[in-house]
């Protein structure tokens, strides 16, 4: 045992295992993080988890309610930063979990992120510093079901103690002509067809797609958050379909799709946490979302 713990050590419980036992994920020296039953107080049942910290002889407790506790990455010899990076699943279909990057030494720090579709995240090891895409999710738009989740994920670093935005890797692509016209047709597609299912007389008001519109919002999303919403703004104008506007629908047209568009990707927790205020062209989306908090 002790020359386990001299090194470093990463535990996993067995493939398919369940409920995950209880005992130690990681450890390195002295410090440990361990999968152990759920306190009273709260869920309690068998199958609870929660996730403890060890410095030698001091335990804290970092969170708890999981259905499954996994270490996602943790640091070799590079660059500081935390030691490990833990991920505790609460196990619903939202992927609903908490992140915590744990520094150990010289004093002990912890930094949590919390979510839904937290199962999405992935970590890059090989550079020494912690790198990872957390999912920018768009939730139930148009009608959209829980399945069909919109999803960009946002490239994450390690900078100043915390987890940062990478804002330059967020809008290094640049979009080509033809990207923009293979956009054009699937997002006109789309957009028509569910005009087409609510013209002339739409069950709902403002109309829903049965499925929502995911190309359209996926399309949308991505050139939003990598700096070009003035070109998702265009995009939405070239394919909305015009027998749509009409006086009589004031609320159901294209500034409507735009402007809850936008509220929806400025009430994401992501937006503030990471300051995506700071996207070039996000004055677009800042009044679009204020023309839909004024249409409440």
């Amino acid at each position: 045992m002790k020359s386990m713990m001299l090194g470093l050590l990463l535990v996993s419980a067995p493939a398919g295992a369940f409920p995950q036992p209880p005992g130690l994920i990681w450890a390195s020296g002295r410090d440990a993080i361990l999968a152990v039953p759920c306190p009273p107080g709260g869920d309690t049942d068998e199958t609870c988890r929660a996730i403890a910290m060890r410095r030698g002889s001091h335990s804290r407790l970092l969170g708890s309610g999981y259905a499954a506790v996994s270490v996602l990455w943790h640091r070799g010899s590079g660059p500081a930063g935390p030691d490990v990076l833990v991920r505790g699943d609460s196990g619903g279909s939202g992927g609903l979990a908490d992140l915590f990057a744990v520094t150990f030494a010289p004093n002990l720090v912890v930094r949590r992120l919390h979510g839904e579709r937290l199962d999405d995240v992935t970590a890059h090891p090989g550079s020494g510093r912690l790198r990872l895409d957390l999912p920018f999710d768009i939730e139930f738009f148009n009608g959209a079901p829980h399945a069909g989740v919109t999803i960009v994920p946002l490239p994450v670093r390690w900078s100043g103690g915390d987890f940062s935005l990478d804002l330059a890797a967020l809008t290094r692509d640049r979009l080509t002509p033809r990207e923009m016209d293979f956009r054009v047709l699937a997002v006109g597609s789309e957009l028509h067809q569910w005009a087409e299912d609510n013209f002339p007389t739409p069950k709902l008001y403002p109309p829903e797609a049965s499925s929502g519109t995911p190309v359209a919002v996926q399309a949308l999303a991505e050139l939003i958050l990598s700096g070009h919403a003035e070109q998702a703004r265009i995009l939405l104008h070239r394919t909305w379909p015009r027998d749509w506007d009409s006086g009589a629908r004031p609320l159901g047209g294209e500034e409507y799709f735009w402007a809850s568009l936008c509220a929806a990707m400025v009430r994401h927790p992501f937006w503030t946490r990471f300051g995506l205020d700071r996207l070039p062209h996000a004055d677009f989306i800042k009044v679009g979302a204020a023309k839909a908090a004024v249409r409440r």
